[in-house]
C-alpha cells in the first residue's frame, strides 16, 4: 500500500489523468442513471405502472369479465402472472359523515322533507374503490395521494381477504376516526340508487345489510372540493377496501337475496317478483389487467380464454406507455443509449490508458520481476494504485451527484411534467407551461426533501454504478495480470522507458 502510494505521488501527471478518466465515465453515468430514473417516475406519473401487461374487455372495448372469473383464469393458467383489477361503487357507511356534508344538495324527491332552499342533502356520499393494489393507482403513481399514517391496500389484503379500509385525513378528522376503528358498511347502498336508497326498506334485515371494515390507513389527497359538485366525487370521499371483499359482499346471501327472486304480498296472494337490486352484484372490474409472463403469448391466451364458453368475447389488448408521444420516456430511452456508449467507450479508454501507464513503466516493473518479486506481488502492487484512484473517483462522484440531484432533480421533474402536459393537451401553449411556474404537487414538494432525494435517486444510482465499477475493475485485474505475466524480466530490464 506505501509503495502504491508512493508511486501514486512520484508520477502524480499519470495518476491525475487516470483519475479524471475514472471520474468523467463514473459521474456520467450516475448522473444518467438519476435522470434516467427520475424520467421513469415522471413517465408512471402520467402512464401508470402496469408496462407488459394486458387490458382484459368485451370486443367492444368495455368491462366484462368479473373479479371472480379472472382470478380463476390466474390460477389456472400458467402465462398469467398476476391480476390488478379496480372497481368503484358509492355507498353509505351508517357511523360515517362524508365531508361536504351539508354543502353538496340536490333537488328533493317527491316526499321528501326540504331545507329553506328547497334541496336536500346526498344520502350516499362515499365513494368505495376496491383494489388489488394502490401501487396501480393513478393517484399514488402520480403522487396525488401519500400515506399519513398506516398503509395502502396491497396484494397480501385481497389474499387474505382482509377487511381493511384506507380513508382520507379529513374523513377520519370529521369523524374521529384513528387506526384499528371500524366502519360499517351498508352493503346493500353498493347496489342502490339514491333514490331507492332513500325510500326503498328491508324490514328486519338491518344487521344483514353491514360489513364491517378496520381502517388500516389514512391518506392525504390533493383537495378538488371546489371543483366537483357530487359528495362521492370529492378526493376526502374516496375510500379504498380491497376488491377480494366486495366479490366477499356480492357472493353473500344478504345480497343474492335481493338481487334474485323474492315474494311480494298483494291482494293476500304470494306472487313472485324480482329482487330488490336493480345491478347484478358480479364485481366486474371497471379497470382489469392481466400480468404475464410471455407477453408474446398475449393471442395464444386470448384464443385460448374465448375457448371457454363465455357469452361474450374476450379481447386482451397490450397497455404500453406511449414512448411516441411522451418526453419523459423519449429522454429515458436517448440517456439509456448514451449510457450504454459512454460504458463501453468509456471502457475502452480506461484500459487504454491503463496499458499505455503499464508500457511506460515496462522496464520499472521488469526490475521488480528480475530482483525475485513475485509477479502476483507486482500485479497486486500495480492494481492497488488503480484500485486507490478509481475510489476516489467514486466518492467524488458520488459526492458531487448528491449536490447536483439535490440542485436539478426538481427542475427537471418540472420541466418534465410540463413537456407532458404540452405533449397531452397541443392545444396549451408549450412555452407558456415550459417557462411558467413550476409544478405545484405533492411530488415536487417531496423532492425538495434532500432525505428523499438521496435515498430515491442518488444512491440507488451510487450503487448501479458501483456494482458495475466492481465487476469492471476485477476483469482489470486480469488484464494487468496478463500483462505482468508475459513480462520478460531478463531482456526487459535492458528496454527503455
Amino acid at each position: 500500500m506505501r509503495y502504491a502510494l508512493r508511486n501514486l505521488i512520484r508520477l502524480k501527471v499519470r495518476s491525475f489523468l487516470t483519475f479524471i478518466i475514472a471520474f468523467a465515465i463514473l459521474f456520467l453515468s450516475m448522473f444518467g442513471m438519476m435522470v434516467v430514473k427520475v424520467c421513469e417516475d415522471n413517465r408512471k406519473r402520467f402512464y401508470g405502472s402496469l408496462d407488459g401487461s394486458v387490458h382484459v374487455t368485451n370486443e367492444n372495448y368495455e368491462p366484462y369479465l368479473t373479479y371472480e372469473a379472472a382470478m380463476t383464469l390466474c390460477e389456472n393458467a400458467e402465462i398469467i402472472t398476476a391480476v390488478s383489477a379496480v372497481k368503484e361503487y358509492i355507498g353509505i357507511f351508517e357511523n360515517c359523515t362524508y365531508v361536504g356534508y351539508g354543502t353538496f344538495k340536490r333537488d328533493r324527491y317527491s316526499g321528501e322533507d326540504a331545507d329553506s332552499d328547497g334541496k336536500v342533502n346526498y344520502v350516499k356520499g362515499v365513494s368505495v374503490v376496491g383494489v388489488t393494489d394502490m401501487n396501480i393507482l393513478e393517484e399514488v403513481y402520480r403522487g396525488d395521494l401519500t400515506m399519513v399514517d398506516g398503509t395502502m391496500i396491497m396484494e397480501s389484503n385481497n389474499e387474505a381477504h382482509h377487511n381493511k379500509i384506507v380513508i382520507s385525513e379529513e374523513l377520519a378528522e370529521q369523524n374521529g376516526l384513528s387506526l384499528g376503528d371500524t366502519l360499517i358498511l351498508d352493503m346493500a347502498s353498493l347496489y342502490r340508487t339514491e333514490f331507492d336508497v332513500r325510500f326503498y326498506a328491508e324490514n328486519g334485515t338491518k344487521d344483514a345489510d353491514k360489513y364491517v371494515y378496520i381502517v388500516g390507513g389514512i391518506f392525504e389527497n390533493i383537495d378538488n372540493t371546489a371543483n366537483v359538485s357530487l359528495p362521492w366525487e370529492v378526493n376526502a370521499n374516496r375510500v379504498y377496501v380491497p376488491i377480494s371483499t366486495l366479490s366477499d359482499i356480492a357472493g353473500s346471501e344478504r345480497i343474492q337475496t335481493l338481487y334474485g327472486y323474492t315474494t311480494v304480498e298483494v291482494g293476500g296472494k304470494t306472487l313472485p317478483r324480482y329482487g330488490a337490486l336493480h345491478e347484478n352484484p358480479s364485481v366486474i372490474p371497471d379497470r382489469l389487467y392481466f400480468h404475464l409472463s410471455d407477453i408474446y403469448k398475449m393471442k395464444n391466451l386470448e384464443d385460448e380464454i374465448n375457448t371457454l364458453g363465455f357469452y361474450e368475447t374476450i379481447l386482451l389488448t397490450e397497455y404500453v406507455s406511449d414512448a411516441a408521444s411522451s418526453p419523459s420516456a423519449r429522454l429515458s430511452e436517448i440517456i439509456s443509449i448514451i449510457l450504454f456508449g459512454i460504458g463501453c467507450v468509456g471502457f475502452v479508454i480506461f484500459v487504454l490508458a491503463i496499458l499505455f501507464n503499464m508500457k511506460a513503466r515496462h522496464k520499472e516493473l521488469a526490475v521488480l520481476v528480475a530482483l525475485g518479486k513475485s509477479r502476483r506481488a507486482v500485479t497486486r502492487s500495480f492494481f492497488i494504485e488503480i484500485s486507490l484512484l478509481v475510489m476516489v473517483a467514486v466518492l467524488t462522484s458520488g459526492a458531487i451527484l448528491t449536490m447536483i440531484t439535490d440542485a436539478l432533480a426538481v427542475p427537471i421533474t418540472n420541466y418534465l411534467y410540463s413537456a407532458e402536459i404540452s405533449a397531452k393537451w397541443s392545444d396549451i401553449s408549450s412555452d407558456m407551461i415550459l417557462f411558467g411556474n413550476g409544478v405545484e404537487n405533492m411530488i415536487t414538494t417531496q423532492m425538495a426533501d434532500m432525505g428523499y432525494l438521496f435515498h430515491t435517486y442518488a444512491l440507488p444510482s451510487f450503487l448501479w454504478v458501483f456494482c458495475i465499477t466492481l465487476f469492471v475493475m476485477i476483469l482489470i485485474y486480469f488484464f494487468v495480470r496478463i500483462y505482468i505475466i508475459k513480462i520478460n524480466a531478463l531482456s526487459d530490464v535492458g528496454g527503455k522507458e
